[in-house]
């Protein structure tokens, strides 16, 4: 039987039937992949290189 009281819904994302976008489980999951993918991740056992005095450059050196 219709129940033509509820709205009709489809999800632009995924296509699917059953969700609209806002709730699309798809969609949740390539965003959270995309951000976990955008966050660099820190270098195990690396340290920060040092700069000898030598390195540094002091006013009017040039």
């Amino acid at each position: 039987m219709l129940h033509p009281d509820s709205p009709a819904k489809c999800c632009s994302y995924c296509g699917g039937r059953d969700h609209d976008f806002e709730e699309c489980p798809k969609r949740k999951a390539d965003a959270e992949k995309e951000e976990a993918a955008r966050e660099p991740e820190p270098a195990v056992g690396e340290a920060p290189a040092k700069l000898k005095p030598s390195d540094t450059i002091t006013a009017g050196a040039a």
